[in-house]
């Protein structure tokens, strides 16, 4: 009977064990197949981004033009209905502008700006020996003795590494700089182009760009093109509302204390100015280096005034400005920038706030959604038919952030029922 009952036992294990060898290795075939899924997927992606890379500079004209058109198109819109002129007419006359502005601006910024930059490198030696002697004056007067720190030497010592490849640099590239002033007229020219059969032929754009979408996703279609619309509109308005106020302050400081090459110094706080984190730093440093060597009277309070000005910009103007472009976390735009800058470059850091401030639209978006629907007891439908019966005026996100709200109340004051009961 021992022999019997033995039996039983062993044929069960036995018929357990082939099923759990079964079940291992249809769990490795999974992981095989999966793992080498995502290295597909992965590989594809790598040679989508290398073509995407070797057509880089067709693409950026692309999306510059697109771009443009999207910032001139309520221009054309408004001259249409102001006017009451035909569209075709609105088109081109606001290009005719635009072209007339942006050529304008980059033939006086090549003309005068190379003619200021030239007599500037010719007046080089005139600069750095008026710094040196403010700096020897200034050890002088601080009682410093030239055995312990020599200011002045120093200076010269870092001019001699520094100036004569700085003439050099200018006097070869001379050429190029004017080569570079020329392909910069005609890539403006073939963005304008570009731009402009997109804003004359936007309806038809956007008919076929809405067929291709699946009419259910209608709504979400709408909070896309308002998304790209505020963020993008908005951080470009923003960069040109910093800019006046750095140029502005520059020609300010400027007239006072006379500083020389003003175009020249407005021109690099314009260029500066759009550069992430340095780009208001840098802004700083032509008109105190003028004040230094041609003004070096003036040098303090030119430095004071520009630093002060400078912190009232950044620390009153700034966070308005891209709060109101934006609408994203001061945290979530120093990522976008860094994540931008990453990923793309200098183009990346520059246009990486408007794209995290859409997909924090869309982000949000669907947050409240799923806040609303989570809530027993709360139909979405009902919910922002009545909040939009309350305000007309309010946009579905808007809408959909009020019922969130509403809903996010509704299950508090559930949750407190049911720990009371």
């Amino acid at each position: 009977m021992a022999t019997m009952a033995a039996v039983p036992k062993l044929r069960p294990a036995i018929l357990r064990a082939i099923p759990r060898k079964a079940f291992g290795l249809r769990r490795l075939a999974t992981f095989f197949f999966a793992a080498g899924s995502v290295v597909f997927v992965l590989l594809i992606a790598q040679q989508f981004l290398a073509l995407v890379s070797a057509f880089s500079g067709i693409v950026m004209i692309c999306f510059l033009a697109w771009l443009l058109a999207f910032i001139v198109s309520p221009l054309v819109d408004g001259a249409t209905h102001r006017l009451h002129i035909p569209r075709g007419i609105a088109v081109g006359l606001v290009y005719g502008c635009v072209a007339l502005t942006l050529v304008g601006s980059v033939l006086a910024a090549g003309s005068i700006g190379i003619t200021e930059a030239t007599n500037l490198v010719n007046r080089l030696d005139e600069a750095t020996a008026t710094i040196s002697g403010s700096l020897a004056s200034l050890q002088t007067s601080l009682g410093i003795s030239t055995g312990t720190i020599d200011l002045a030497a120093l200076f010269r010592q870092t001019e001699a590494r520094i100036l004569p490849d700085i003439k050099a640099t200018l006097g070869t590239q001379s050429g190029a700089i004017a080569g570079t002033v020329a392909s910069i007229v005609g890539t403006l020219s073939m963005i304008l182009i570009l731009s402009i059969f997109i804003v004359s032929d936007a309806d038809g754009l956007q008919a076929k760009w809405r067929r291709v979408i699946p009419n259910r996703f209608e709504t979400q279609l709408d909070l896309f093109d308002r998304s790209v619309g505020r963020a993008f509109r908005g951080w470009l308005w923003s960069q040109v509302i910093l800019i006046a106020i750095q140029v502005t302050l520059t020609i300010v400081v400027g007239l006072i204390f006379g500083l020389p090459y003003l175009f020249l110094l407005c021109l690099v706080a314009a260029l500066c100015m759009p550069i992430p984190f340095v780009g208001p730093g840098l802004a700083l440093l032509p008109p105190i280096f003028m004040a230094a060597a041609f003004v070096p009277g003036a040098f303090i309070p030119v430095a004071l005034l520009l630093f002060i000005g400078q912190a009232l910009i950044m620390n009153l103007a700034v966070p308005r400005l891209m709060k109101r472009a934006s609408g994203v976390h001061p945290l979530v735009t120093l990522l976008s920038v860094l994540i931008g800058a990453q990923v793309a470059g200098i183009w990346g850091a520059l246009f990486g706030l408007p794209v995290a401030a859409v997909i924090s639209m869309l982000a949000n978006y669907l947050i409240n959604i799923q806040a609303v629907q989570e809530v027993e007891g709360v139909d979405l439908l009902e919910v922002t038919t009545a909040i939009r019966m309350a305000y007309p005026e309010a946009t579905p996100e808007e809408v959909l952030a009020e019922a969130a709200d509403q809903a996010e109340a509704i299950y508090a004051t559930q949750r407190e029922e049911r720990a009371a009961t």
